[in-house]
């Protein structure tokens, strides 16, 4: 609080020198000055001492608002992208321990119960999860580099994000290096429980990523359906 206080009066030092300018140039040429010609000129630049506050206070509102609604909209974009790649490694995931069924919230939030031995057995790592699971490590590290890069991302998020894809990579790099099934199984029970904490942020990126769940499972069935009528 002391440091903003700070700020705000290093801030305001240039407009009150200008406004006490202004005030001392007008109460001089009332008072001193005869000559109509001069009074008129000092009674303009005085004018424009006390205008030049209000310009720069306008400017700075303005651009405050602006910069607002960009970082407000920045934040709906991030939080969009992030929920649907989130979705994207927890359908990867299913996929790679050969998970059916309906995809609900309670469900993925289920997941993170499940124990790393019954992840070891049930999974099947094919080389198309890989390929998908390298694509997203792609897409978080960038995600990651922009949004910080904008102070759009808060410390918990940034550290969050970090994780998980700090977990992607170990997954990768076990499985192409050594291919230990119990390591891998680790890292993908580390990569869930991440992905829950991301949804715990906020009720709003729970509501959103719910939205996304029903879509896909929309999405699903009606794959499920074309399948089963041209075979």
């Amino acid at each position: 609080m002391k440091i903003n206080i700070r700020n705000l009066v290093l801030k305001s030092i240039p407009y009150l020198i200008s406004v006490a300018g202004g005030i001392i140039l007008f109460t001089v040429s009332l008072d001193n000055i005869h000559d109509p010609e001069l009074a008129d000129l000092i009674i303009n630049i005085s004018a424009s001492l006390l205008a030049i506050p209000l310009v720069f206070l306008l400017y700075d509102y303005t651009n405050y608002r602006v910069s607002r609604r960009l970082q407000e909209s920045m934040l709906i974009n991030m939080d969009d992208k992030i929920n649907i790649l989130m979705l994207h490694m927890i359908l990867v995931i299913r996929k790679t321990l050969r998970m059916r069924g309906q995809i609900t919230l309670g469900n993925v939030n289920a997941m993170q119960m499940l124990r790393e031995n019954t992840i070891a057995e049930k999974m099947h790592m094919r080389d198309e999860y890989v390929t998908l699971l390298h694509q997203y490590y792609t897409e978080l590290e960038n995600i990651i580099y922009q949004y910080g890069r904008e102070n759009v991302l808060s410390p918990d998020q940034m550290r969050l994000l970090t994780e998980l894809a700090r977990e992607i990579s170990h997954l990768l790099n076990e499985h192409h290096l050594r291919g230990n099934r119990h390591v891998v199984s680790r890292h993908i029970k580390n990569i869930v429980e991440h992905i829950i904490d991301w949804l715990d942020t906020g009720a709003s990126i729970a509501m959103k990523f719910e939205q996304l769940l029903i879509g896909a499972e929309t999405t699903e069935q009606v794959a499920k359906k074309t399948k089963k009528s041209h075979a």
